[in-house]
């Protein structure tokens, strides 16, 4: 009578890649594919971190990073098939193959590798957000798809910077995240001056935009005027209501703080409502589009690899 059961480890398969391995006998090469697949993630969130900048290259990594963790997810299950149909039909149990210990060995997978290496990859590297409203027009549309890199405010991290387009936690109901343009940092004094903004007595408004890039977004010239605005990092432009009010504020950003306004300054709401956001909600900055749907346009290709300047 055969020990081994090639479907029981299918299935064991299935539940945690590895344990088909660990039932059929060949422990270490099923250590070898969990491991594998546990690394995949952040491995693949350090590749796309590298190519951000380079047109498509992110996307194109996390594409690649899902499709090889399914091929090597499926590979495991099918090895374990095989392994087991290997196995001699009066191959003994070893004290290890027991079902408390698979129970175990799918407790500790879980908890100590699968878990934590998604967990890392996600809260301290990469993430993917997509943008509900237009506050962020021109720079982020409704409907993208982006990569956050969430190595800011971290040991060895990146520090923020003025003109980042930074994710944080709505200070009105932190369930919520907001993408916003970081504006001023600790210490800074802001003026605002109807479409002009002022940082430490330094005007940020460079040249009128009248070309947005393409004709989609060219329709937003109708109702508004853009201009240039320079950041630490390099120029972004805004969009400003037609004929809208006057608004003046200053203030200086209080230590430990950040001032942030929407790109379209018309519809955002943004630190002229809710004032200024703690810098340690600042979870991630907005850096490149991946994929991006319109309602009624379907696939907009044009910014796919999208660099969110």
């Amino acid at each position: 009578m055969k020990t081994r059961s090639p479907v029981l480890a299918l299935a064991a398969a299935l539940v945690v890649p590895g344990l088909g391995h660990v039932y059929a006998g060949p422990f270490a090469r099923g250590l070898g594919f969990l491991l594998g697949i546990a690394v995949l993630p952040p491995l693949t969130c350090r590749l796309a971190l590298a190519g951000l900048g380079l047109a498509c290259v992110p996307a194109l990594v996390v594409c690649a990073g899902v499709v090889a963790g399914v091929a090597l997810y499926a590979w495991s299950v099918a090895d374990a098939w095989k392994c087991a149909r290997r196995v001699p039909e009066d191959d003994p149990l070893r004290p290890w193959q027991r079902p408390l210990v698979y129970a175990l060995s799918t407790v500790v997978a879980y908890l100590f590798v699968l878990v934590p290496f998604t967990s890392y990859a996600r809260t301290n590297l990469v993430e993917t957000f997509k943008a509900p409203t237009a506050s962020m027009v021109p720079a982020i549309f409704p409907g993208d798809r982006f990569l956050a890199d969430k190595r800011v405010n971290r040991l060895g991290g990146i520090p923020l910077a003025r003109g980042d387009v930074a994710l944080f936690i709505y200070p009105d109901n932190r369930t919520h995240m907001f993408v916003k343009r970081i504006i001023g940092l600790p210490g800074d004094a802001i003026e605002l001056d109807g479409n002009r903004v002022r940082v430490n007595g330094r005007d940020l408004q460079g040249a009128e935009v009248r070309d947005l890039g393409d004709p989609v977004r060219n329709r937003l010239l109708d109702d508004h005027v853009a201009f240039s605005e320079s950041g630490d990092r390099g120029a972004y432009t805004v969009l400003w209501k037609k004929d809208a009010p006057a608004v003046r504020q200053s203030l200086v950003v209080p230590s430990g703080q950040v001032f942030v306004l929407g790109d379209n300054r018309g519809t955002s709401v943004d630190s002229r409502k809710f004032g200024t956001v703690p810098v340690a909600d600042v979870k991630a900055v907005a850096k490149q589009v991946l994929v991006s749907f319109g309602a009624g346009e379907g696939m907009r290709w044009s910014r796919l690899g999208k660099t969110i300047e």
